[in-house]
Formats: structure tokens, C-alpha cells, sequence
């Protein structure tokens, strides 16, 4: 069994010859985002027709690499990695315009499949479809049903408007039934779309957690946080700066 595995990462609109470094640069910093552990992932080839950078990577990483672009290509992973495939997708927009080249998604790949297909993000003017993103709904679970190993869920947010489109796996829905009607917090992968006058609507949601939330009023919320005897470090303002920083 070899020690290392080889994925190619194919970007439709540029040959080796005509593909701009730095642009090369952004994309390879993009797909190490998505695919995590970049000091394991070497650069051994530029391969022709597209450009596709060849990443050699030890089994152990590639196993883990492969895991976390099946997650992506979900709509599962992480908001880093979203962020990141997303940003993909409208660089691959951009390169195609100034390129004059059909409109091709870019593909992670191993020589024996495709691990991870990225379309290219549609226009940003007028209605955008499938923008995945993570996200979180307050409002109350007036429904939950469904015979299969996903339940449908009809939630009402707190403005009152009664959303459908929801799912949640068997087990999870099972456990938040106990909080129907109920003030509770879903999280999880949602699928955007903006119409032609640019409003955004949330088109449907994976519930994968959820969070009870005390039906409180506001004012007793307020003083309730006031009332905490809290010592804030010397250097919280610093510590919270990195944090910030690490997530970008």
C-alpha cells in the first residue's frame, strides 16, 4: 500500500501558462481551508489542460481530507470551510467572465473519483438559488412529522411567520417533540435564496442541534445580566481580538 496519496484540484479557465500566480496563490489557500491540515499537503505538480495543482498528502491526511470535503459538499461543514468553498465558487464566477470560458466547475479529485465538485456561484445580481450556509432560527416548533429517518418540521419564528422546509434526523426530532410550542433555538445548514428584488428567504434547513431558551421577558433579562458579579482579565479585550483573528 503507498504511503501517500495525490488530489488534484482542477480550476477550469486558466492553463499553467495564463493562470496569474497570485490568483493560483488564492485559490490553493482557499482549498487548504477546506480540506485542513495544510503542512501536510505538498505541492508536486501543475498539471495542463486546466490548471490543476497536484497536492501529494500521507494516507492518514487524505483519509481525513476526503472525510471533510464529503462533508462540505453536504452542505456539513464547518463555517470556515464553507466560507471557504464559497469563496471558491465566486472566484470561479470572476475567472470565467474574464476569461470569456464556459461557465465549468472546479473538482477535487484522486485518479480513481471525485472527491468534491464546486459549481460556480451564480450572478451576483438578481436571484441567487443554494447559498448553504450555517444558521440559526428562535421561534417555536409547531409541527414535527414524517415516516422516514428524517422528520419534517414547521417552525414559527418570532415575528410570527409560520416556516416550512425544515428537517431533522429521527433521533433529534424525537428529543426537541418535548419542546413543541416552546420557545427553542435550531442550528444547522441552511439553503438560501435571494429573489429578484433582493430579499433573502430561507428556502430549507437541517436542524443538526437545537437550544432551549427561557420565554423571559426582556426587561427581567436585562436586569438578570446586570446583576452578575463578573471579573472580567486585564487582557480580555486581547483575548477576545485573537479569537477573532483565528476564526477569520
Amino acid at each position: 500500500m503507498a504511503d501517500y496519496e495525490d488530489i488534484s484540484f482542477v480550476i477550469p479557465g486558466y492553463t499553467p501558462e495564463t493562470m496569474p500566480l497570485n490568483r493560483l496563490i488564492e485559490y490553493l489557500q482557499q482549498m487548504a481551508v477546506v480540506l485542513g491540515d495544510p503542512e501536510n499537503l505538498h505541492l508536486i505538480d501543475i498539471r495542463r489542460s486546466s490548471t490543476a495543482p497536484v497536492l501529494r498528502t500521507p494516507i492518514a491526511t487524505a483519509l481525513v481530507a476526503r472525510e471533510r470535503a464529503q462533508r462540505v459538499q453536504r452542505g456539513e461543514g464547518t463555517r470556515r470551510q464553507t466560507d471557504a468553498y464559497n469563496k471558491i465558487r465566486y472566484m470561479l464566477r470572476r475567472d470565467a467572465a474574464a476569461a470569456v470560458q464556459p461557465q465549468r466547475p472546479a473538482l477535487l479529485t484522486t485518479p480513481n473519483r471525485v472527491l468534491l465538485e464546486i459549481p460556480v456561484a451564480p450572478d451576483s445580481t438578481g436571484a441567487i438559488e443554494g447559498l448553504r450556509q450555517f444558521t440559526t432560527i428562535d421561534g417555536q416548533l409547531m409541527r414535527i412529522g414524517g415516516a422516514g429517518e428524517v422528520a419534517a418540521l414547521q417552525v414559527q419564528s418570532l415575528e410570527g411567520q409560520v416556516l416550512s422546509g425544515f428537517t431533522a434526523k429521527r433521533a433529534l426530532a424525537k428529543e426537541m417533540a418535548m419542546l413543541l410550542y416552546e420557545p427553542i433555538r435550531l442550528s444547522g445548514v441552511g439553503q438560501w435564496c435571494r429573489n429578484e428584488n433582493g430579499k433573502w428567504l430561507l428556502d430549507r434547513m437541517l436542524v443538526q442541534s437545537y437550544e432551549r431558551l427561557e420565554d423571559e421577558d426582556i426587561v427581567l433579562t436585562l436586569e438578570r445580566l446586570r446583576s452578575l458579579n463578573v471579573e472580567w482579565p486585564e487582557d480580555a479585550w486581547d483575548r477576545l481580538a485573537n479569537e477573532r483573528e483565528a476564526d477569520l
